[in-house]
């Protein structure tokens, strides 16, 4: 499909393409590309497949009508090119290590001339933006950090208008830092495969207009905080796979929109609070069988149109290709 997608790109000429596709064979911007240093190319998407970069190893090139920038790179070390801060339409911009290993991503700085900004998706790196990149933060509407360490560098997300966050596979990730919950504006919330999280802070009860909260695959997670009934705006919840979780809080009947609850492959949860009976929005359950028992019971004392979808506890080792 990528191969079809170059050939398809590659019909018009080069500063013309609405779509720049960079090889993934290349280990350096292609020599062809060199030649176009003082003409503006037209792309609106741009994609830059490479190895290892220096900040020397980037030429000048003209994107001003970019919008989306893909860098992917299999390195230990790698430099933004500093021809980002002449791309002031850009609104996406996603930086992919497919390596084994984390790499240390530099030059973060040049962000924070882009002022159209609204998506960042990082992964498998270990640098993210910090306190020195503020207004690269102020204007993101959606933050992916997936496979990265040192997420104890967030910043301050208390003035933005962020509506995603995202912390996937952060494995030295032990606490969460309190910034994170300070996002009223955010309606999707997750943090998954973070197997060193324990608890989770009273402060997600400030994330009001929540409609989405993903929790899973967190097996060091004993409970959720009592603050989690102020999401009363929350539609889908999703508590999966933390296997550890011994209760759920009365304060969760609260939850006055919740439409849909996971809560596979918590074994350690033994029974539910009888608040549940008061989730009068819920439609579906996806959970084990211990505990869809207590789900029939409550859709037979108040929750009519509840569906209790029993899931059988399914082994596999397919998150060895994480």
């Amino acid at each position: 499909m990528r191969d079809l997608s170059l050939y398809l790109g590659c019909q018009d000429k080069l500063e013309h393409r609405k779509r720049l596709l960079m090889p993934r064979r290349e280990h350096v911007i292609p020599e062809k590309w060199r030649l176009y240093s003082n003409i503006a190319f037209n792309a609106q998407m741009v994609s830059i497949h490479t190895g290892p970069m220096e900040e020397s190893q980037w030429h000048e090139m003209t994107f001003p009508n970019a919008e989306v920038l893909v860098l992917l790179f299999n390195a230990s070390e790698y430099f933004l090119p500093p021809f980002l801060k002449t791309m002031k339409n850009l609104k996406i911009i996603m930086v992919f290590n497919y390596g084994s290993k984390r790499a240390i991503l530099k030059g973060l700085d040049v962000l924070s001339s882009l002022t159209q900004l609204k998506v960042v998706h990082l992964e498998r790196l270990i640098s993210i933006p910090n306190e020195k990149n503020k207004n690269i933060i102020d204007n993101l509407e959606n933050l992916s950090l997936s496979l990265c360490d040192g997420i104890g560098n967030t910043p301050n997300f208390s003035n933005t208008q962020m509506r995603s966050f995202n912390l996937d596979h952060c494995s030295d990730l032990e606490e969460l830092p309190s910034c994170i919950f300070q996002m009223p504006n955010a309606q999707l919330w997750s943090i998954t495969n973070c197997h060193l999280v324990k608890n989770i802070s009273h402060g997600i009860g400030n994330l009001f207009n929540l409609r989405v909260l993903r929790l899973s695959a967190l097996p060091g997670l004993k409970e959720l905080p009592t603050s989690i009934g102020n999401l009363g705006l929350l539609e889908y919840m999703d508590i999966s796979s933390c296997e550890h979780l011994r209760e759920l809080p009365k304060e969760i009947g609260k939850l006055k929109n919740l439409i849909e609850l996971d809560m596979r492959e918590c074994s350690c949860l033994k029974r539910l609070p009888k608040t549940v009976c008061q989730l009068s929005s819920l439609k579906h359950v996806m959970c084990d069988e211990k505990i869809g028992k207590q789900w029939l019971q409550a859709k037979r004392i108040s929750i009519s149109t509840l569906e209790v979808e029993i899931i059988e506890v399914q082994f596999s080792l397919d998150w060895l290709d994480d």
